[in-house]
């Protein structure tokens, strides 16, 4: 178990152990990534917050390299939990793993039970809160934008903890105890009137009203002489009350003995039974259902089918004696839901309107009604909330539903899934409690934990499904449990007798949200089953039903609040995402199964066509981007095309083939495609053909197949038309592949003609300057294999210049990476050659980190291991190596390729190399890891070096 402290100087324990942190800049790191409270922090943020400082590629460095520190001070059980996030990083615990998480939910748990009536349970709750504090939060940082408005949250949060304890003390009779703590706190926080009030009345039911009012008089002259204002309403009234002697000011109830319980009261049970199986993973929703029934009349718990609506209202319930449950689900008119409400506060006869009663009944007194599954009665509800609130000032509403009601005051408490991890709380956790409920003595192995990770994706991480899936335990694996879930319902149990679901299959509960939808909303709904992994709102609007009516804005926005379709805001553009459930359920249920498929894979053609037109300019980088976010997408609708359309399919797969090499985990089946698509349409038009096999010959290259590679070009050119202007851009791009398929093999004269065929097709052409750059790689090759450096440098200097004037960012990368091979072959001067050669490659990994390119990533993280082992750090290119042997295997990737381009003799020198190298005993490290390992020991080793020679200068 791990808890981290920041209420005081930062200390993290790990299974009751501390940690050693090491010096103040990574307890600095670990305070700032705190105070995200679970969500990415940014680099540059990181940058203020810790060297109060702007983010340069120094400081992004300086960065990595105290992760990398942090994660190894916090060991195998605690690394984890530091993940990387889209530019920063993140700290992945649960509030209830964080004091200042665990303090928050103790002061909303704690608000709760004195709003309940509870305040004996609020003294010991708000105690505990309070005693989490060692000092002030985040004391490591200074007052950066990122840290001062979390703390400040937190000290405000604090001063009213202090006072919320002293009013539950006065409420449960210590008032001695009560007034000794007031009188000292309106001292720290003069201006505070909640705390004058509370010492007021404090004072006042201790018999010393005098004292009450003085205090009362001297507040006033305080505010107004130091602030020129009057108090405020509250202590306004106070004294009014006591003037008059209000008997109300002295109804207490007697002090319970401090050291014994006090004994039950039979009217103050819960009337809501709690169910038998444990909660799972809702801590933090049960905290914020309190506080927001603490400040809010009427809240509103939604989310989808499933989630565990009705389970988060009756935990709630369970703990409250005032709480009455009424379940809407099989109500069906609105003329019974005065009735319904009425028999669950005991009016079994009521005459009249029912809801005059209801309010009779309730009067002023303080009660918590909850209206279980109100979604299909939302227009109802109005009539019947909105009166019984307004003629029952201590009355409190909680409904369930699948949207919000829309109603004034509403307060909306949006549930979603459990997450889908390991960890406790979540959806594996879920299954596993539930699945030991079936077979006792169950303990899951690693493939259990692996079938289980699988059940809960394919689920969602939906609490009903999970549970009807630990229903199948008692006659299934695990293992076949994921299989069947995977595409089929009926892998799922039934609910177990006496469950709180109101529906008794997860398919009827889908059902019953989509049911409820309008016919144009429902049409709209089938029509976005086939998007896999989410789409924008511009996909949305090529897939509507023809003639559809309204806005697509309007219509995602009903879906996303009738809970059948999720919304992610956190980026741009917004994606939407039906749940996995929700999508097989509209599959089944779409009566033009085709007609949507078509739909979907006619965006998916006109999205990478927009995209791939990009690919020339200084835009590549962004489309590789926005396309990569859309490979889910986009493998379906070649999928349905191969089927379908082939010749659509070979098109689409040609035009993306930079993108399969971009992604080094998408080569191989960028490859598969080509072929397939290829084998399926002979008879294509020329273009078509050509462009996929240059994608065909330009992924055979990634993977190491020269052979296979050569044919491709060859095939290409064999069709282009050397006289046909529409064929230019894709005759170059055949005679580029077939230069570097030639250097893989070692071709010797048959490469030098083609570089210089294809510098001479350049050369009679006016070319995008993508490929202006690429003729020059195949010369500097040759000027290479005549031993000529100085020409060699001075070709890919050009080459990286053109490149980056034409914003072809990975083309000066891959300069700078083939630069750096010849560099570490050239026999003259090994060190100086292996220093530049090492600066290349930290400038090409900056870049390839910017701009996704895998697969030439990995090949010059390859060179890198290289460059370390010979400027003498061994242990760094170990495990460099073994990283990038382990990612190039995942990927099916050859980082090795651009050794044939430097001749045999390195690689024979670099055989040796790897060959002396010291045994590697860790694990694989994850990319971000692999990337800073190379970027630490690199900068390390180019710093001392210069130092070195700035000594012998000297």
């Amino acid at each position: 178990m791990i808890f981290c402290r920041v209420l005081g100087p930062i200390d993290v324990e790990i299974d009751g152990v501390r940690a050693e942190l090491g010096g103040p800049v990574p307890r600095r790191l670990l305070a700032a990534l705190a105070a995200g409270a679970g969500a990415p922090v940014s680099l540059a943020a990181l940058a203020e917050a810790v060297w109060d400082t702007e983010l340069t590629a120094e400081v992004t460095s300086a960065i990595r390299v105290v992760v990398h520190r942090l994660r190894s001070a916090l060991g195998p059980r605690g690394r984890g939990c530091l993940e990387s996030a889209p530019r920063g990083y993140r700290l992945a615990l649960a509030p209830e793993a964080t004091d200042h998480g665990l303090f928050e939910q103790r002061v909303a748990r704690g608000s709760g039970q004195l709003t309940g009536d509870d305040p004996r349970g609020a003294v010991r709750t708000l105690e505990s809160a309070l005693a989490l504090w060692r000092g002030r939060p985040w004391a490591e940082l200074g007052e950066s934008l990122h840290v001062s408005g979390q703390r400040a949250r937190m000290v405000e949060l604090r001063e009213i903890a202090v006072e919320e304890l002293q009013a539950a003390r006065l409420a449960r009779g210590d008032t001695a105890r009560a007034v000794a703590a007031l009188s000292q706190a309106v001292i720290e926080a003069p201006y505070r009137e909640r705390r004058w009030e509370l010492l007021a009345l404090g004072l006042y039911r201790s018999g010393r009203q005098g004292h009450a009012l003085a205090e009362l008089r001297r507040v006033r002259g305080l505010l107004v002489g130091e602030l020129g204002t009057e108090p405020g309403p509250a202590l306004r009234a106070l004294e009014r009350r006591m003037l008059v002697h209000d008997p109300s000011l002295l109804i207490v109830p007697e002090p319970a003995p401090p050291d014994e319980p006090r004994a039950a009261d039979p009217a103050r049970r819960a009337t809501v039974p709690r169910p038998l199986t444990q909660l799972i993973g809702r801590a933090r929703e049960l905290s914020a259902l309190a506080a927001a029934l603490g400040t809010s009349r009427l809240v509103t718990v939604t989310g989808p089918a499933g989630v565990g609506k009705t389970r988060l209202a009756v935990e709630h319930a369970a703990d409250r004696a005032d709480a009455r449950l009424v379940r809407l689900a099989d109500i069906r008119g609105a003329e019974a839901i005065g009735p319904a409400i009425a028999s669950a506060l005991g009016v079994t006869r009521p005459s009249g309107d029912p809801l005059t009663a209801v309010a009779h009944v309730l009067g002023d007194r303080r009660r918590l009604l909850v209206l279980d599954n109100c979604e299909h009665l939302t227009d109802a509800l109005a009539d019947v909330v909105l009166p019984l609130l307004a003629r029952c000032p201590g009355l409190r509403i909680l409904t369930t539903s699948r949207w919000a009601s829309g109603l004034d005051g509403e307060r909306v408490l949006a549930l979603a899934p459990l997450p889908i991890d390991g960890e406790a709380g979540s959806a594996v956790d879920l299954l596993f409690d539930r699945v030991r409920a079936v077979r006792a003595g169950w303990a899951p192995t690693a493939r259990d934990t692996a079938a289980a990770t699988a059940i809960c994706a394919a689920l969602d991480g939906l609490p009903l499904a999970i549970e009807l899936a630990a229903a199948r335990a008692r006659s299934f694996g695990l293992a076949d449990i994921a299989t069947h879930v995977r595409e089929r319902f009926d892998g799922l149990g039934a609910p177990a007798r006496g469950s709180v679901s109101p529906h008794d299959s997860l398919v009827a509960a889908i059902a019953w949200s989509v049911e409820q939808l309008p016919d144009a909303e429902r049409a709209f709904l089938l029509r976005l089953w086939p998007f896999d992994g989410g789409f924008p709102w511009q996909a949305a609007s090529a897939v509507r039903p023809a003639g559809a009516d309204g806005a697509v804005f309007a219509g995602l926005a009903a879906l996303v609040d009738r809970s059948v379709l999720t919304a992610d805001v956190s980026g741009e553009p917004v994606r939407y995402r039906l749940l996995e459930t929700v999508r097989r359920y509209c599959r089944d249920i779409d009566a033009d199964r085709a007609g949507t498929l078509r739909a979907h894979a006619a965006w998916v053609r006109s999205f990478v066509v927009d995209q791939t037109s990009l690919f020339a300019g200084a835009r590549f980088s962004e489309a590789v981007r926005t396309l990569a976010g859309e490979l889910a997408n986009i493998h379906a609708g070649i999928a349905h095309d191969l089927e379908h359309a082939p010749a659509q399919a070979l098109r689409t797969t040609g035009a993306l083939r930079y993108l399969w090499a971009a992604h080094a985990g998408q080569v191989p089946e960028g490859r598969q495609l080509l072929r397939r698509a290829l084998d399926a349409c002979p008879d294509a038009p020329v273009a078509d053909r050509a462009a996929a096999l240059i994608g065909l010959a330009l992924a055979c290259g990634h993977m190491g197949e020269p052979d296979a590679a050569l044919r491709a070009a060859d095939a290409a050119l064999a069709l282009l038309d050397d006289e046909d202007p529409a064929h230019d851009d894709l005759l170059l791009e055949a005679h580029m592949r077939r230069c570097n398929s030639l250097a893989d093999l070692d071709a010797g004269e048959r490469l030098r003609g083609a570089a210089l065929a294809f510098k001479a097709a350049c050369d009679r052409r006016d070319p995008p300057g993508f490929l202006r750059a690429s003729t020059l790689w195949g010369i500097a090759l040759v000027h290479f294999q005549d031993g000529d450096m100085p020409a060699v440098v001075e070709t890919l200097t050009r080459a990286h210049g053109i490149a980056t004037r034409c914003g072809f960012t990975s083309g000066e990368a891959i300069s700078d990476l083939q630069l750096a091979w010849y560099l570490l072959a050239d026999a003259a001067g090994v060190e100086p050659g292996a220093l530049r050669a090492l600066d290349l490659l930290l400038r090409a990994v900056d870049v390839f980190e910017r701009q996704p390119n895998g697969s030439d990533e990995l090949a010059a993280l390859h060179a890198g291991v290289f460059a370390l082992a010979l400027l003498g750090a061994p242990d760094a290119a170990a495990r460099l190596h073994s990283a990038v042997a382990h990612h190039a295997e995942r990927g099916g990737t050859r980082p090795d390729r651009y050794l044939r381009f430097a001749g045999p003799g390195l690689e024979q020198r670099m055989a040796r190399l790897l060959a002396s190298l010291p045994p590697v005993r860790s694990g694989p490290l994850a990319w971000d890891e692999m990337v800073a390992l190379f970027t630490d020991a690199a900068t390390a080793l180019s710093a001392s070096r210069a130092q070195t020679q700035g000594a012998r200068a000297l």
